[in-house]
């Protein structure tokens, strides 16, 4: 599998960034397109996850921005999907207790790059499942992980940069 997000010289496009002109308490919420090429046949859903790892040294944790399950088999995830997606989404970090940021709609869906201090890199990872994940919306990390442990037939990731 390849996965494809495309970028403005080199970076995430700014309307899925700290630079959103659609925002929801100053966080980007429109989701970026991703193309995904040659997903297995065998394949009945897919999951996705986005986690900034340049995180860690400024908030001591890997900051998750976006968690989606059982998303149908499509080559193409169309940009603002996490807000039209009826499919279960997952809780990102800013549900952590060290923010102040209570919504629940935020929390669990698409929260778009913001680094504060300087371009960060976040690794898209798409998982081709051989059956459906049981999960229900405003899942955890930990119950994504244990889901998809007998159920990976293909997973590819990408790291983005963003501003």
């Amino acid at each position: 599998m390849r996965v494809i997000v495309p970028l403005n010289q080199g970076f995430l496009p700014d309307r899925f960034t700290s630079k959103a002109e659609i925002t929801k308490g100053n966080q980007p919420i429109v989701s970026f397109p991703i193309t995904i090429q040659g997903i297995p046949k065998n394949a009945t859903s897919l999951v996705l996850s986005l986690i900034d790892y340049d995180a860690v040294p400024r908030t001591g944790f890997p900051f998750i921005h976006w968690l989606a399950a059982n998303i149908p088999t499509m080559t193409e995830i169309p940009a603002d999907f996490s807000r039209h997606f009826t499919g279960p989404q997952g809780q990102n970090s800013w549900m952590s207790r060290f923010y102040a940021l209570d919504d629940a709609y935020f929390t669990d869906h698409y929260a778009g790059p913001n680094p504060p201090d300087q371009p960060h890199h976040y690794t898209l990872t798409i998982y081709a499942l051989s059956r459906k994940t049981t999960l229900k919306n405003q899942f955890y990390y930990n119950e994504f992980l244990e889901q998809l442990s007998e159920r990976i037939i293909e997973q590819s990731s990408i790291r983005l940069l963003a501003k």
